[in-house]
Order: C-alpha cells, then structure tokens, then sequence
C-alpha cells in the first residue's frame, strides 16, 4: 500500500498545481446587481443550429438602471437589448476546456429599454433544453438572496474540509513518532477533495469565485481523484485483502485522469462530455464495496469497523444515485442531502478510524516496550548481548568493520568491599563514558557483566585513537568526582575485518587480546 499512497498524493499534488495554473492562466468579473424578481420570457424558440432564444417585454419605469439575473451551465450568451447587443459570455478554447462553466449571468440595461433577447448556445449537446429561470428588477439583493439558499451546502463543504485537512494532519503527527498505515490519510484527502468539489459546486462559490473557466476544471480534477482516494481508505479501513481489485481500480483512476487530460486538450472529448466515465467508475466501486460488505456478513466478519462502515456506506450509496441522477436531470447544484450524507460517512469513519489508529498505537508502543525489554539492557539502556547475537547473524558483509571491546577494571573489588549496589554505579557510569564517546559511530552492546563492544560500520571514518584518548580523559574526570568508590578503569581493544575475515566472534577475538594488553599495561601503570 506504501506504492499507492505515495502514487496518490503526487497525483493530486500535480492536479492541484495544474488548478492553480488554470487559476492563474484564466480569469473573469461579475457585475453587481442590487434588486430581482423572477420572470417569465414572452416567447421562446429553438432555431436549427441549437440556439435557443428567450424574448422579453419589458415596462418602462423611473429607474436608472435595471438588472436581468440568470443562471447557465456550460452555454455561451448573447443578450440583445432593442437589438443591440449588451453582454456577452464566450467560452474561451484552451487545454482547461471550451466552456465557460457554470455561472450567474448578471446583465445590466438602461431604464429606457423595452425589449430583451437572450440567446443560449449550449457548448456540450448534453447541456441543450435545460430548464432556465430569470429574474428581473424585483426587491431584493441577489447576492442575499443565493447566498441565504445555499448558504447551508457550502457551509457543509467547508465543514468536510476543514475535518479533512484535521485528519491528514493528525496523521502526519502520529506518522512522526510511530509507523502506522494510511488510513486516515486517504480518509483526510478523500475529505478534502470532496468538499472541495462539493463547495465548488455550490451558488455561492459562482458568486465569490468569479473565474468560471478555473473552477469548471477544478470541479472536474477533484471528482477525477475521488476514487482511488476512496478505494484505498475502504481497503485500508476494512482490511479488504483484495490486493488485485484494489490496484485495477487505481490504476484506472490514473489511466481516466490521464486520457481525459489528453482528450481535452485535443479537443477531441471535453471533460464535460467524458465525465460520464467518472459516474460509471464511482458507481461500479461503491456497488463493489457493497458486494465486498455483503461477503463479510455472509460469513459472519462483522466486527465494529464493518458495523460503521455499513450504515454510512449506504447512505453514501444512495446519496451518490440521487446526487448523479440529479446532476443529468438538472445540472445544477443538487442540494444538501449528499453533501450531509458524506459528512456523516465522513465524521462516522474518521472517528473509528482513529479510535482504530489509536488501539494501534497502544498495541505498537506495547510491541517496542517489549521488544526494548528484550533487545536493551535494563541497567545501562546499552543494546544487550541478545541484540548483539541478533546484530552478528543476521549481518551478511561485515568487510570494513571495526569492533571494539571494553572491560572494567576493579568491579569485583568494587562489589566485594562496597557492595553490588555500588558495582551497579560503576557499571552505569562506565557505560554511559563508552556510549557518550562511540554511538555516534555504531552501536555500543553490553555483552556482559563488565565487558562491552561496539560494532562501527564501514565507512564510518573517525580517529579511534582520538577517541580512545577522549575516555580516558573522562574517566580520569570521572575519578576526580569521588562517585564510584575504587578507581574506574575502562581497557579496550579494536580490531578490523579484513577480506579474509568470515566469522565476527573471531574478530571480536582479536579486539579481546588487544583489549587485555591495554588491561594489563594500565595495571603496570
């Protein structure tokens, strides 16, 4: 899963970029308007080339200007006032597409004007005849208005990022200080994208965000990444072990990403007309899920996280049919019963998920406190000697090693007059000199009562007669303190594998004899 996470997060660090780009690259106004009222067209026709025409009577009246407010979805617009033409909407042809999105269409005339035409030039045959509502002159702020009415839907995507971007930084805190799986990373950029798209589609981002061109790529980029971000986290979550289904599913959410791309570009299949290949991908995923929870059941697996996973899923499920059926019925923002449907799939799963993360953690630090137990000596900290044995079997080139040894000189006169509790002290003082001068090198063991080694790798350059000096010098320091009741002494003796070398106990040998005749000049001294 290691090769999937990674795989997703560049792939939507490099669609996030190309939507900053269109961002940048593209741009667009909407002018103000201060009063509306709806309104019906007096005729309406339909000419040969899908042009579709909607004329207007209007009442003459004392105001200086007046307003006509609608709302298009991928059409280009021509408005005519008496025969003059007033405001036009032009798709503007690029690699970000050939529409100029979803929008609302704020038109300003004269009071003096007496007729309008509007004309629809759909950019896609699947957004032709869809059903249009005006608004003219009316009593209040349009603004207010849409914002009052989808105010809630938006306000729901915000929430969905925002519980997005909390999860995803959660991980990345917890990752830190301990190796856990993905899951609430998927969960935290599944939750990102989608309110992200879901607040994107929203009125009040056609009002706020005035780059019409940007935001139609983003809506289609982020539902584009949907799936693979949701397969892995429902695999992750529920322990799925079908790997192969798994790996086609994201394969072919790259594979889409990259041929829509391509297809766009060309200008071959815009992203709007191609999008029904996202539906169908989202659909045969989450009904794959629902098979998959099916097969848990029938064979009795159903344990807590499946228990969650169950009700939300098919609210989600449900959401996804009324959210697609309505986006062909209408296209135009559906509401805010998806949008609930996956804060609670969202807020359900992340807080099992967590609770999961954390049982996990528990269990991890429980696993390290044991494997410390076994691995590490109790008195000093240092690496015991069933690290060592571990360390010697399992390394297959020791070529270029050093292993130095240590032995401590007066313990057992140490323990005899003072006691073993005295004996301890010496033991801890003397290793934390060895650990203090050689672990920045290798890894220092106790491999005994008083005898010590450290294992230094190869390429690990350092002066070990420098530093060989350097404890003698702190254990002469040591001495002066009067802690440890007889006079600390530490002997030591190294020695290298060389190409002819190929067992580490008789290298450790070498450094042994070495070490002694240190051992027995310090006692001459």
């Amino acid at each position: 899963m290691e090769k999937e996470q990674g795989k997703l997060i560049i792939i939507v660090s490099v669609v996030f970029a190309m939507v900053l780009l269109c961002m940048i690259c593209t741009s667009g106004s909407v002018p103000e308007v201060k009063s509306l009222r709806a309104c019906t067209p007096e005729a309406v026709s339909v000419l040969d080339d899908g042009r579709e025409l909607y004329d207007f009577i209007l009442d003459q009246n004392d105001d200086e200007t007046n307003s006509i407010v609608f709302y298009s979805t991928h059409q280009e617009i021509v408005v005519y006032a008496d025969g003059k033409l007033i405001y036009q909407l032009d798709a503007v042809p690029g690699i970000w597409g050939n529409t100029p999105g979803w929008t609302w269409n704020i038109v300003r005339f004269s009071s003096n004007v007496s007729s309008l035409q509007v004309q629809f030039t759909p950019c896609y045959p699947e957004t032709a005849g869809q059903q249009k509502t005006f608004y003219i002159d009316g009593g209040y702020n349009i603004y207010r208005w849409v914002m009052r009415r989808t105010m809630p839907a938006f306000l729901i995507s915000m929430m969905v990022i925002l519980i997005g971007l909390y999860i995803s930084i959660y991980w990345i805190v917890i990752r830190c200080g301990s190796r856990i799986d993905g899951t609430l990373l998927y969960l935290g950029i599944f939750s990102i994208l989608l309110g992200t798209w879901s607040a994107n589609e929203t009125d009040v981002a056609t009002l706020l965000l005035t780059n019409r061109q940007g935001c139609s790529y983003l809506a289609f980029a982020t539902l584009m990444l949907l799936p693979m971000s949701f397969i892995l986290f429902v695999k992750s979550f529920l322990e799925i072990r079908d790997d192969r289904f798994c790996r086609i599913i994201c394969n072919a959410n790259l594979a889409l990403i990259v041929l829509t791309h391509i297809l766009n570009a060309t200008e071959i299949y815009e992203f709007r007309r191609s999008l029904w290949m996202t539906h169908a991908l989202i659909i045969l995923m989450i009904l794959y899920l629902l098979v998959v929870i099916c097969s848990k059941i029938a064979r009795r697996q159903l344990d807590q996280r499946l228990k969650a996973c169950v009700g939300a899923l098919l609210l989600v499920f449900f959401a996804t049919i009324v959210d697609v059926s309505g986006y062909y019925k209408t296209s135009n923002d559906v509401g805010v019963f998806g949008r609930i449907s996956f804060l609670i799939f969202i807020v359900v799963l992340g807080i099992e998920s967590a609770r999961q993360t954390v049982a996990r953690l528990k269990k991890g630090r429980r696993v390290e406190e044991l494997e410390q137990f076994a691995l590490n000596d109790s008195m000093t900290g240092m690496y015991n000697r069933n690290a060592y044995d571990y360390f010697v079997k399992n390394e297959k080139d020791f070529e270029g090693y050093v292993i130095v040894t240590f032995d401590l000189n007066n313990l057992k006169q140490c323990n005899d007059q003072y006691g073993h509790r005295a004996g301890d002290g010496y033991i801890i003082n003397a290793a934390h000199i060895i650990e203090d001068n050689f672990e920045r090198y290798g890894k220092c063991y106790r491999i005994g009562g008083d005898e010590f080694c450290c294992i230094i790798p190869k390429g690990r350059y350092f002066k070990i007669e420098r530093v060989m000096h350097k404890i003698d010098q702190d254990v002469e320091i040591l001495n002066h303190k009067n802690i440890i009741p007889v006079p600390v002494g530490i002997a030591y003796g190294y020695a290298v594998f060389t190409e002819d070398d190929t067992d580490p106990e008789k290298v450790r040998e070498r450094a042994d004899e070495d070490m002694y005749r240190n051992k027995k000049a310090m006692k001459q001294s």
